[in-house]
């Protein structure tokens, strides 16, 4: 299998390669991973507000050092955490990534829920995770 040139390289497969790195950097909290998947101006929108202020996007994380900060808190404070069924459809300027997510939060409750994520696109890097998830009890 040759591989495309970054030159000749469709968008969707550059979307690919980006949710790649993401997926990678991620699930290992690796910042170059990341940082090769995203755009310098990245926010993840996550399923939760600290204030009323978070309404209705949820709080948002910008850049990469707030993004890592949450990752390394939930390794911290979550077990037994698997992420399963994932699925993803791949346009030109949007990543659909559907999966459950269970585990034992910081509160020691055990979770189950779906989730959905959404991905938008610049020049083939991420530029936003957009987090839903069915909120659980």
């Amino acid at each position: 299998d040759e591989q495309e040139s970054p030159m000749t390289e469709t968008p969707q497969a550059m979307a690919r390669r980006s949710m790649s790195h993401f997926r990678r950097g991620f699930g290992t909290a690796d910042r170059r991973e990341l940082e090769a998947a995203v755009t310098d101006d990245f926010e993840w929108h996550v399923h939760w507000q600290e204030s009323p202020s978070d309404e209705p996007t949820g709080k948002v994380l910008r850049g990469l050092d707030e993004v890592m900060a949450e990752i390394e808190r939930r390794q911290d404070t979550w077990t037994d955490v698997s992420y399963d069924g994932v699925e993803e459809r791949y346009t030109d300027d949007m990543i659909v990534q559907t999966f459950v997510v269970s585990g034992v939060d910081a509160d020691g409750c055990r979770f189950s829920t779906s989730a959905v994520d959404l991905y938008p696109l610049r020049d083939g890097r991420i530029t936003r995770k957009q987090t839903y998830w069915k909120q659980y009890g």
